[in-house]
């Protein structure tokens, strides 16, 4: 393949990847939100991005080493206020289930589980995305029940931090995350523009 036809591939992979999707975490997810933060954060080939939903959690939990099986029914929504993951219990897969200890065992397999995530910048390089709470059939989990819980994710994938709800992701100094309507924005802000040399005097030399 020419170089030039390579890069024809290349554009329709990449805009393809930013109108696909549609809020379903699945492995291709992670190929297209790969491709998307390569493109803007590693090789400047963009200046912005627009990472569907499902595709932008599959790229996180890609990078926490979890598997997502083709039937994983696990819808993901965001708008400027947060990241909502939603599904019935038996959507989820088995060893998370197990994750969630008694509290799976009370309750029916067509209980609606509902995860909360906000996102904050974190710092000149950081952003966080935090687990600010679980409601199950409408009804937040407490935080008795969610703190010991979550503590047992934590232990489970070392890149969380120990409370289990927060993962951090490394942003270029230059770069943006934020919340649309289901989608993530990523970007770099231009840096200021190179000043130009001192002219030169236009007079005569001074000296002897």
């Amino acid at each position: 393949m020419s170089a030039a036809a390579a890069l024809v591939t290349l554009s329709a992979a990449v805009a393809a990847a930013q109108t696909t999707g549609n809020g379903r975490l699945t492995n291709q997810g992670v190929v297209r939100a790969s491709a998307l933060v390569d493109s803007v954060f590693i090789d400047r080939t963009l200046k912005q991005a627009r990472i569907e939903a499902g595709d932008w959690a599959s790229y996180l939990l890609a990078r926490l080493g979890g598997q997502i099986p083709d039937s994983l029914g696990l819808v993901v929504q965001i708008d400027s206020a947060g990241i909502q993951v939603r599904g019935r219990l038996q959507d989820v897969p088995p060893e998370a289930r197990g994750l969630l200890g008694p509290l799976a065992a009370m309750v029916d397999s067509s209980t609606v589980i509902v995860a909360y995530v906000t996102l904050q910048r974190t710092g000149r390089e950081g952003a966080r995305f935090w687990l600010k709470g679980i409601s199950v059939n409408g009804f937040a989990l407490p935080e008795f029940v969610l703190a010991p819980m979550m503590a047992r994710v934590g232990r489970q994938y070392p890149d969380l931090t120990e409370s289990g709800r927060d993962l951090y992701v490394q942003v270029p100094a230059d770069g943006t995350i934020s919340l649309g309507r289901n989608v993530v924005v990523i970007a770099v802000t231009p840096g200021p523009a190179p000043t130009s040399p001192p002219a030169p005097p236009s007079g005569p030399p001074i000296g002897p």
